[in-house]
């Protein structure tokens, strides 16, 4: 290369010098250097201000720059130590994203011998043997070193994921892990570790107050495993920033699409600073894309802080638009991803129960169906149509159909207020029906089929999206059944964290503590039969039910595919013993002999389970396309809309 092209970077005080007599004399240059850095010229070069980025940074833009435009950069003093450095990380993740790729191709020989010993000496239990998905799981982590673990719910990731932690500290790569994720995988995570190590490795949760969660942290040791939330990460960043420069921390992000947000928030770019001191990083999500291809932008930049991945936002949310096809190429190298077919589990059957509505509750559901019909009568257009349902929200055919209690108060969930109308037939009935004794018929029914259950000895999960339903369902199975009934809603804390800051584990806490932890514990251990009522807001992450529970029954379902398919994988996971039978029961309310809305969201959700499935269950990385508001995918969509309307004028057939 001629002399004339070559430059010389240093720094001094707060400027960096690019010094080289042809710069100026070189038209493109001039632009980058004194348009876009706002650099002042000198007699052989510039002098560039630091302006907002380090001068680390600076040098390292300016350095890419003259190496795009054929230009031969070489540093000298602390410029050339910068440099250096970078052009090292920067040859060591090509590294590993070629071995990553290697190792994942189908070919690919991985010699797990040195795994097995390492899990041996440390002390895993043999009764934890991993699973071959599993195994490839940890291979791939152990070869691409920061890795994202997308395998579909119940999968087993967590127990994938210790399995490369305890490989990590056996070896020394790592002393110390931190778990950060929502408080409902706590247990999870105590439980896998109790059952895979023992007390080889301390849990810990982080939790109280400030100067409690301080002297937590001093009191760490090696080859502890942390438990914290998001809030908490983002809140003890400065602590954390300082525990994790006095150990080789194994970061650990949960259900990492809870940091998804692209712009705004303080948990991703708390948890990317505390990624940029961490030794290895990994992210768990069966759902890692829930509204679009942006949601993966923090989860990347969590596993290579520096943007290797993903370039700047700007940048990835033009590609995530224009060329998705090609990001999930370069990110695939440093993904694993379990489909649900592999997990080798037994299938499930669904049995649609027929439920014919009656009483006053027939009559409020025809009085609903009629206030409905009205709305659309003064509509002129069929667009206009559509836009009036909606505004009438749908969602009160479901209720009407599951349970006219429903109608007594407002949800807050669904942003619905109490039921008020200026007919007074409805309102009339609505009043009545309180103070009946009338059962809604699909309680009724669900009841008969719980008592089968029961005499059987078996457990039973029963759904609804209703908490008024939930209550009334309760007391129903606690007075016409006698056996043990628990309860989970978005009012019952996820964990005992906000009870009991001093205990560390669900089995420390009284028997009758509500919190999700506690419930589903009781309920799992019960010895005989036992009931479960939730919905799926609650009860839609981090929880398993399968080693127990075998039965689900659907009081109602709204249109929203994904919440359903998630729900039935809390009985249809990994660990799912090869002799069980698993049952989802739904319950189809009819009216007359005709069918009602139910008919209406089972044609949905059969329409859309072929391509939700493979969505979440199926081994490709590609994005749901939820809403963020919950109201919108249980409402419908525009189809369903059409659906509904046609429906209504009776033009269904």
């Amino acid at each position: 290369m001629s002399s004339s092209k070559l430059v010389t970077l240093k720094f001094e005080g707060d400027d960096l010098l690019v010094l080289g007599a042809a710069l100026t004399a070189d038209r493109r240059a001039r632009l980058f250097f004194r348009s876009v850095l706002g650099a002042k010229p000198l007699d052989e070069g510039y002098r560039c201000p630091r302006r907002r980025l380090s001068l680390s940074a600076l040098a390292l833009r300016v350095y890419d720059w003259l190496f795009a435009n054929g230009w031969e950069a070489v540093g000298a003093g602390d410029v050339k130590s910068t440099v250096s450095l970078e052009l090292e990380r920067r040859r060591s993740f090509v590294r590993t994203k070629e071995a990553a790729q290697k190792q994942k191709s189908e070919d690919a020989e991985f010699d797990f011998s040195h795994v097995n010993l390492a899990m041996r000496q440390f002390g895993w239990s043999t009764q934890r043997e991993l699973r071959p998905h599993q195994r490839a799981g940890v291979a791939h982590a152990l070869t691409a070193i920061n890795v994202g673990n997308f395998s579909v719910p119940g999968a087993g990731k967590t127990t994938t994921t210790l399995a490369a932690a305890v490989t990590h500290l056996q070896t020394g790569t790592a002393d110390l892990i931190v778990v950060v994720g929502p408080l409902a995988c706590f247990d999870p995570w105590e439980k896998e570790t109790r059952a895979a190590v023992g007390s080889l490795i301390r849990t810990r949760r982080v939790r109280g107050t400030a100067r409690q969660r301080q002297a937590t942290y001093q009191q760490t040791k090696a080859k502890d495993l942390l438990l914290l939330s998001y809030p908490t990460a983002a809140a003890d960043q400065m602590m954390l920033l300082d525990l994790f420069n006095s150990h080789d921390v194994m970061l650990i992000v949960d259900e990492s699409h809870r940091v998804k947000r692209f712009r705004g928030g303080v948990w991703a770019p708390a948890l990317v600073e505390l990624a940029k001191r961490a030794k290895v990083r990994m992210v768990l999500s069966g759902t890692p894309m829930p509204q679009s291809g942006r949601d993966l932008y923090s989860q990347l930049n969590i596993l290579w802080p520096d943007g290797q991945l993903t370039g700047t936002r700007e940048a990835f949310a033009g590609r995530v638009d224009n060329s998705f096809d090609e990001i999930v190429r370069e990110v695939m190298p440093f993904v694993s991803r379990t489909p649900k077919s592999a997990l080798g589990l037994p299938p499930y059957t669904i049995h649609h129960h027929a439920v014919e509505l009656s009483g006053i509750q027939a009559e409020i559901y025809e009085l609903i169906e009629n206030r409905f019909r009205q709305r659309i009568a003064d509509a002129v257009t069929w667009q206009d149509k559509i836009d009036s349902l909606r505004r009438g929200r749908p969602i009160r055919l479901l209720q009407a159909a599951s349970n006219p209690l429903t109608f007594s108060s407002k949800d807050t969930y669904f942003r619905l207020p109490q039921m008020e109308d200026r007919a007074p037939t409805l309102m009339e009935r609505l009043i009545s029906y309180g103070f009946s004794d009338e059962v809604p018929a699909k309680s009724a029914a669900a009841i008969d089929l719980i008592r089968v259950i029961a005499e059987r000895g078996e457990k039973v999960v029963c759904w609804s999206n209703f908490v008024v339903n939930l209550d009334h369902f309760r007391s129903l199975v606690t007075e016409m059944l006698g056996i043990p009934c628990y309860q989970i809603d978005g009012r019952v804390p996820a964990s005992q964290d906000a009870l009991h800051p001093g205990t560390t584990s669900v089995t420390e806490m009284a028997g009758d503590e509500d919190t999700r932890e506690a419930v589903i514990h009781r309920f799992l251990q019960e010895r005989g039969p036992a009931v479960l009522v939730t919905n799926p807001a609650s009860c839609s992450e981090s929880i398993s039910l399968h080693t127990s529970c075998h039965n689900a029954i659907y009081l109602d379902r709204t249109y929203d595919c994904a919440m359903f398919l998630q729900s039935i994988d809390r009985i249809h996971r990994l660990g799912l013993p090869a002799d069980a039978t698993v049952n989802i029961h739904i319950m189809d309310a009819f009216i007359g002999g005709r069918q009602t809305v139910d008919a209406l969201v089972e044609a949905s959700l059969t329409s859309k389970s072929r391509r939700m499935q493979k969505l979440l269950e199926g081994a490709e990385l590609l994005p749901i396309e939820l809403s963020e508001d919950p109201s919108v995918d249980a409402e419908g969509n525009v189809e369903d809309l059409e659906a509904l309307l046609r429906y209504l004028l009776g033009q269904d057939e």
